[in-house]
């Protein structure tokens, strides 16, 4: 038990269930204390002194149990320390004693069987002068005898090639460890020594080494009607649903978020094209008036545009800077010469230029032809994604339903494939039980 500042294996167990209670929000539990005493091969009810005939008893739902032992309800790790005071206050000093805390769990239906065994095994005792004590003495090493041969039956290493029978009816101390003993539990081992005592340490240490090459595989037994099985399948149909509803809700907000940013990345892009649209179109007008104003300039009066040009030239000449001028006569023919030469050429210049903004503003239609047909083919692959998008969420809900049914039909299929497996173990176990009574009848 220890103290408070330093609390007991008992303190601890108990500490233990009850923590896990707490973490199972969803669940409901029952909790219920016994404690009982093996003494002399004889099984004594430690909370009811006055209940003689006790049994062990093995079924389907139970397992290995022993009725009808006194079992008082719990709520709090106080009221279990309190019962185990009780017990203890009634037993005398013994040496062997058995200490069980079942924990009984029940949620929607399905009743979930679990046990926390405490034992307290006696040492091995010494030969008395005393009758009653080499009595009480035989009972002890022969329960321990029976457990050491039991221990070393599971722990032989050719148990799963051959038929090796474990004898666990010899005592009732393996009786009724026989759940625990046979690979389905979680089992601690805890072993004391003490220097004074050579002997006895060494023959521990050699208990401790076999117990801790039995292999087991702990598991939840849990036995249900057909109605519980029903209903504990609907719920998690039920669950699974939700599951199911939750990552296709979380899968559909990401399909969602990537949608929603391609689009905004598509109506920059359509921002953009507009706005470049918007300048080709401006270019187009300012070089439509462009082509007018040439061919307005290029149906004006050669005449105008020669003094013009003229005009031009005198103002880069550099007469103008005060050296004497040429006769009017070479100055007047000269000019008519030039007049006509500019004229050419400046029709000349004006067709080269009409010519090249004509082929500028084909380029750039050209150009606004491409971008509106590639934003057209945008459009159309979000339209395809949106829709092939849609298309897999459908199948996607199918094949999780198809799944969910398919589960649940599995773990049907796996409760009657373990209901056969244990019927089978047990009519093995009953077949034994009959040889070995017939051999010892014989």
């Amino acid at each position: 038990m220890g103290n408070e500042t330093e609390p007991g294996v008992i303190p601890r167990s108990v500490d233990n269930v009850f923590d896990f209670i707490k973490k199972a929000i969803t669940r409901e539990f029952l909790l219920r204390v016994s404690y009982l005493e093996i003494y002399n091969e004889t099984i004594k009810d430690l909370l009811n002194p006055s209940n003689n005939n006790l049994k062990i008893q093995q079924d389907r739902i139970r397992g290995v149990y022993v009725t009808p032992l006194t079992e008082e309800v719990v709520t709090c790790p106080e009221d279990v320390l309190r019962i185990i005071r009780k017990g203890e206050v009634v037993v005398a000093i013994r040496y062997f004693k058995w200490r069980t805390l079942t924990t009984t769990g029940y949620g929607m239906n399905s009743l979930k069987s679990k046990e926390t065994n405490l034992i307290d095994l006696a040492g091995s005792e010494k030969a008395a002068s005393d009758q009653d004590r080499r009595k009480e003495g035989s009972y002890i090493n022969k329960s321990l005898l029976t457990l050491g041969t039991v221990i070393s039956k599971l722990t032989d290493p050719n148990i799963g090639k051959s038929p090796n029978h474990i004898p666990y009816r010899d005592s009732k101390l393996t009786r009724i460890l026989q759940t625990a003993l046979s690979g389905h539990a979680k089992v601690a081992v805890i072993c004391t020594i003490s220097p004074s005592i050579m002997e006895e340490s060494l023959n521990t240490l050699k208990f401790a080494s076999r117990v801790k090459r039995i292999t087991t595989h702990a598991k939840n037994d849990e036995v249900m009607d057909d109605k519980a099985l029903i209903q504990k399948y609907r719920n998690e149909i039920v669950e699974l649903k939700s599951k199911l509803q939750s990552t296709a809700e979380v899968l559909q907000k990401e399909k969602e978020s990537a949608i929603i940013a391609e689009r905004r990345d598509h109506d920059e892009q359509m921002k953009h094209m507009r706005n470049v649209r918007k300048t080709m179109k401006e270019r187009i007008d300012h070089l439509t008036r462009l082509i007018l104003t040439s061919s307005s300039v290029d149906t004006t009066d050669p005449i105008t545009i020669a003094v013009l040009l003229q005009h031009q030239q005198q103002l880069e000449d550099p007469s103008h800077s005060g050296l004497p001028s040429p006769p009017y006569s070479e100055r007047n023919s000269s000019a008519s010469h030039d007049n006509i030469a500019t004229n050419n050429n400046n029709s000349a210049s004006g067709l080269l230029m009409v010519g090249n903004q004509q082929q500028e503003i084909q380029e750039l239609r050209r150009q606004l032809s491409e971008m509106m047909k590639a934003s057209y083919i945008k459009d159309q692959r979000i339209l395809a994604l949106e829709e092939q998008l849609r298309q897999q969420t459908n199948i996607n809900s199918q094949l999780e339903t198809a799944l969910s049914v398919t589960r649940a039909e599995l773990e049907v299929t796996q409760l009657l494939t373990n209901e056969n497996e244990e019927k089978e173990r047990r009519s093995r176990e009953n077949s034994d039980h009959s040889n070995m009574q017939n051999s010892v009848w014989t």
